[in-house]
């Protein structure tokens, strides 16, 4: 029916949103555009500071909807879904290498925003003091931006802990980067992730995990490591 080619992008990470007759979508360039659903006619296009590669949500902000989303320098933003003007905009983690890559997720008026990076990448630099990332959760007011709570998936503060053949400082425990959108349980009161692999050895418990958090406080609950050998069936026997 109709098509759209991002004005200086060589592709599009997440799936387009598409509420009230509006398709919201970005790009690697930085740019979120509104497009119309019906015919793909530019309502407004908002610049990021970084290219976007989660999937936008939108909800309801103080009197008007807000489109919300990260970028790949870790900053999260809340843009008004009529005109783009931005309403706030939050750097989500002070660790340089943060990226926001899994779609924020917006309930009961917070906005959980998952945090990851690729920081074990320049581990292969033997100058560079690997390994100080700590995947994790902020929570913030939809609203305002404010800070509710912050937790990290590995709990212990990244410490010294030896050198490498160049002598340098290495860096541990690190890693669990979260990838993707968290999944809000509100009966329990939890809000569940799945955490990405420790960035040295031995890797923390939280690593390649499923982990659920207190939607109040930010509280961890409970963690499961995934191996390569657990399977999981839900709903019917293993034999089915």
């Amino acid at each position: 029916k109709w098509a759209f080619g991002f004005p200086n992008g060589s592709s599009a990470f997440g799936q387009p949103a598409v509420v009230g007759g509006r398709l919201y979508v970005g790009s690697d360039n930085g740019y979120v555009y509104a497009l119309n659903a019906s015919s793909g006619c530019v309502y407004w296009s908002f610049r990021a500071q970084a290219g976007v590669r989660t999937a936008i949500s939108v909800g309801a902000g103080t009197g008007v909807s807000l489109a919300y989303f990260g970028d790949l320098k870790g900053n999260v933003y809340a843009v008004n879904v009529d005109t783009g003007t931005q309403v706030w905009t939050k750097r989500a983690d002070p660790h340089p290498l943060t990226r926001i890559t899994g779609a924020p997720t917006l309930a009961d008026g917070r906005l959980y925003v998952p945090l990851s990076s690729l920081e074990e990448g320049s581990g292969a630099n033997p100058n560079y003091e690997c390994c100080t990332f700590r995947g994790g959760v902020v929570a913030y007011d939809a609203k305002t931006g404010a800070e509710v709570w912050r937790t990290y998936t590995i709990p212990v503060t990244p410490k010294r802990i030896r050198k490498n053949a160049s002598g340098t400082q290495l860096w541990g425990p690190a890693g669990g980067a979260i990838w993707s959108a968290p999944t809000i349980d509100a009966k329990r009161g939890l809000v569940y992730v799945a955490t990405g692999n420790g960035y040295n050895d031995p890797a923390a418990e939280t690593s390649d995990a499923v982990v659920a958090f207190d939607l109040r406080n930010g509280r961890l609950r409970w963690s499961k490591q995934v191996t390569p050998n657990d399977a999981y069936v839900v709903g019917c026997s293993a034999t089915a």
